[in-house]
């Protein structure tokens, strides 16, 4: 709902800070994973992208990676930086080292027609789903030894992706399978909120703002809190003097005050930006 005329719109003084202080707080640690989440074109790519290059240039070894086909990382990170690694989850590329694997242990005892029957299996779609999981798996792994940001898919993939955890560890722990450790171990590092820090992202207007809620129950549901919510493209944060910016402005507040009083105690507000963050400068503008 437009703010009534005669109240005044918050000073930028008031609003909430940007997002370096929590990449402060994250450099403290030292290592991890770190997840953006949310909608479709909120930025989570952009956001995951500011943060990897910032760690990168305190020093830290960073693996950036998406789950998203969609996601261009690479783009956004376009110039080098010594440390910053940017991958890139292919399933093309994990249902082959999957399917060989599989074949290379199981194909070996099995007769022509055990080896077609098998061979039929794996063209299921349910392997790419499982070479998928795999490969995140691994990537989360990779967090015990520096950071690894994640530009997660979209919120309904990431929740099959995180329902797919949960399956995974129930299944392992029924049969003490064969089971590579980093997906045992998988679900308690997404738990454990001194090893992964999920940041929700998000728009000031209604439909996002709504979504990332319930984004936000659906993660508290598996046993994973949010570590901060971020709000992406604040016209009213960008210190606009346009009139007509200014009115589109004052429409953010409510959204802005629901996520700061009642959705998150931990919020960061970047403002509307007049150029993709794309290279070193543009990636350091979300850092402000």
């Amino acid at each position: 709902l437009p703010l009534p005329l005669e109240r005044s719109l918050p000073s930028i003084e008031s609003l909430p800070g940007g997002l370096k202080r929590y990449v402060d707080e994250l450099a403290a640690v030292g290592h991890g994973v770190i997840m953006t989440m949310g909608k479709g074109g909120v930025g989570k790519t952009s956001v995951a992208a500011a943060i990897a290059f910032n760690l990168a240039e305190r020093g830290f070894p960073v693996i950036l990676s998406t789950t998203d086909p969609a996601a261009h990382v690479a783009a956004a990170a376009e110039e080098g930086m010594p440390g910053l690694t940017v991958t890139k989850i292919d399933p093309v590329h994990e249902v082959h080292e999957y399917t060989e694997e599989v074949l290379a242990k199981a194909g070996k005892s099995l007769d022509a027609a055990g080896l077609a029957m098998l061979e039929e299996d794996l063209r299921s779609p349910c392997t790419e789903e499982i070479a998928v999981f795999r490969a995140f798996a691994r990537t989360v792994d990779a967090g015990k030894g520096g950071f690894v940001v994640l530009d997660t898919a979209p919120t309904g993939h990431t929740i099959l992706l995180l329902d797919a955890a949960e399956a995974y560890h129930r299944e392992v722990e029924r049969t003490q399978g064969d089971m590579p450790e980093s997906v045992r171990e998988l679900l308690p590092r997404l738990r454990d909120k001194n090893f992964t820090h999920v940041f929700v992202v998000t728009l000031p207007e209604a439909t996002p703002v709504h979504e990332a809620e319930r984004l936000q129950n659906d993660l508290r549901r598996a046993g994973i809190e949010p570590y901060a919510w971020v709000i992406n493209q604040s016209l009213l944060a960008s210190g606009t003097h346009d009139p007509v910016l200014m009115e589109r402005g004052a429409y953010e507040v409510p959204y802005i005050e629901a996520v700061v009083n009642k959705l998150s105690a931990r919020c960061a507000l970047i403002p509307w930006l007049e150029r993709q963050p794309v290279g070193r400068n543009g990636l350091a503008a979300l850092m402000l």
